[in-house]
């Protein structure tokens, strides 16, 4: 959810473009039925509880979704209902009997070739190879989509399109197994006398909607499918399997639809996204997604987190210990999705330590009162920095002139090299770049120490044309590290949405001046007024050892 959060921000803090964040709760299936039996309440009111746990850490997290979906949700119950019909019109679901192993866990069946036997509390039990739950043989009769038929087509779209499904070792997963292992038909439905809590299917109430045929369908109901899609024939999609007039039928997304989606999904869902749910769409000739994102696990000091080792770690403690912006900080730093991310205390407290020595410390020099940010912006934007270059040579040396330069630059390409670190979800490069020029104004302002000029305005024994020079270099590096800040801030604000208002706050920088039109050097001509009045609490402060 934080991953499509900061995306989705990022993506509004450019005036130019839209984004839409959906996430929410599957509530459907054999799980929820047996929890809620075992502890003797309605499978409704325990589902009310969960969605109400995810929608709280949301608010605990600040992650700011466009809409909570729920799959008990009326419109998307009366779209699956409809999905269904549309496939079983197109030819696409037939009833067959079934067997297989079934894991109550995964909501799914696993071939004889994924299940291994282990031994477990004494006993041998199957297990799926690729989750490890415990798997148990089912024989029944039920419905079936006939998801052979789309192989071909889906390894054909794979090809053609190699960045669909992100990082690179997850793609070359799902199209090596496309190509070495056949595709059998995929069991929709469940008997209702064993599954009563899910959707029933249209015209037959024997029979229940397998949960992740229900589940994916989410994406559509927020997209308002199928009102507004409008239908064309198109001879390409020939399928001579079925003759069926409608087979054919491809539905048009309307333009300004939320539709076609980036899916953020974590690596233990991987088929259901990358297999099933293009198999869905494919077939009933809807577009299929942008792309699917596959984002890997964290790590409780390098294991992975179990209740029977005691190491899961509680994301409501640690946002109310660190503070919110502090721990979506740490995540994003982290945030690797190539492989599993490693979480402690120890590193979180370290992240957080340096926003508070690098970044804040940084604005409280700005803040010294013996300097003015805003006369320092004014100054810019007078025209009196010209020729700045060669005085900071002559005082300081060419290297921190050279510095200077370097770091201009560095903010004006700021937003475009984070831009395209952030769309391709590399976010600890994207951090990495943000965090560059926030360490080169500490440095800048460590060995230009503009503090220096200070003191040399105020001595009455200083000549004017000292003392115009004096405070001529102290704006212009107090003017250098506040833009740093300003426009570090704007870039920050969809990791720190709280942390960054506080700093931009302090600022004076009006609000709809935090967006990426003003992430540019000398941008914002009018901000600083009372920075440096000492009014201003530090924007996060160092934490007591617990």
């Amino acid at each position: 959810m934080l991953i499509a959060d900061t995306q989705c921000r990022w993506h509004k803090l450019n005036p130019q473009k839209h984004a839409y964040m959906l996430t929410g709760t599957d509530e459907h299936g054999l799980k929820i039925q047996t929890v809620a039996r075992q502890q003797g309440i309605d499978p409704k009111v325990l589902v009310d509880n969960v969605s109400e746990n995810f929608r709280s850490l949301c608010a605990e997290a600040n992650i700011k979704y466009d809409r909570f979906i729920r799959t008990t949700d009326a419109d998307h119950v009366e779209l699956t209902q409809f999905f269904w019909n549309l496939m079983k019109e197109k030819g696409y679901i037939y009833k067959g009997s079934h067997s297989g192993w079934y894991c109550v866990s995964d909501e799914t069946f696993y071939p004889e070739t994924s299940i291994e036997e282990v031994e477990r509390n004494g006993k041998m039990v199957k297990i799926s190879m690729e989750s490890k739950n415990e798997v148990i043989y089912e024989e029944e009769t039920n419905y079936f989509f006939r998801l052979s038929l789309f192989q071909d087509k889906l390894i054909r779209f794979l090809k053609q399109n190699p960045d669909f499904i992100k990082p690179r070792h997850r793609y070359d997963f799902i199209l090596n197994e496309l190509m070495n292992s056949k595709l059998e038909d995929l069991s929709i439905s469940r008997p209702a006398s064993r599954l009563q809590w899910s959707i029933t299917v249209p015209d037959d109430d024997t029979q229940k909607i397998y949960v992740w045929f229900d589940a994916l369908l989410n994406y559509l109901t927020a997209a308002g499918f199928p009102k507004g899609f409008s239908t064309k024939k198109n001879s390409n999609n020939n399928n001579n399997n079925n003759n069926n007039n409608n087979n054919n039928d491809q539905f048009e997304t309307p333009e300004n639809n939320i539709w076609p989606a980036t899916h953020i999904i974590g690596k233990d869902i991987i088929r259901f996204h990358c297999i099933y749910w293009p198999i869905f769409l494919i077939a009933a000739g809807v577009e299929l997604p942008r792309q699917v994102i596959v984002h890997s696990h964290w790590l409780s000091d390098g294991v992975k987190m179990s209740k029977s080792l005691g190491n899961v770690v509680n994301p409501s403690d640690i946002l109310e210990y660190y503070g919110i912006d502090p721990v979506r900080f740490f995540f994003m730093e982290n945030s690797n999705i190539n492989d599993d991310c490693k979480y402690s205390d120890n590193l979180l407290d370290m992240s957080r330590d340096s926003l508070i020595k690098k970044y804040c410390n940084l604005l409280s020099r700005m803040s010294f009162a013996k300097f003015s940010i805003k006369e320092s912006v004014e100054f810019y934007h007078k025209g009196e920095f010209q020729d700045i270059d060669k005085e900071i040579t002559n005082e300081l040396g060419g290297d921190m002139a050279q510095l200077v330069q370097v770091l201009e630059s560095d903010m004006n390409s700021l937003y475009s090299r984070m831009d395209e670190k952030i769309c391709q979800f590399d976010y600890i490069r994207a951090v990495q770049l943000w965090w560059s020029v926030i360490n080169q104004a500490n440095y800048l302002f460590q060995n230009a120490h503009p503090w220096v000029y200070a003191k040399v305005i105020e001595d009455q024994d200083q000549p004017e044309d000292i003392k115009e020079k004096s405070r001529k270099l102290m704006n212009y590096f107090t003017f250098v590290c506040s833009e740093t800040i300003r426009i570090a801030s704007i870039l920050i604000q969809p990791v720190m949405p709280e942390l960054s208002t506080k700093v931009l706050d302090c600022l004076s920088v009006d609000e709809y001046r935090r967006n990426s039109d003003f992430a540019r050097f000398g941008a914002d001509k009018n901000y600083g007024k009372g920075s440096n009045s000492g009014k201003f609490k530090a924007p996060l402060e160092k934490k007591v050892a617990h």
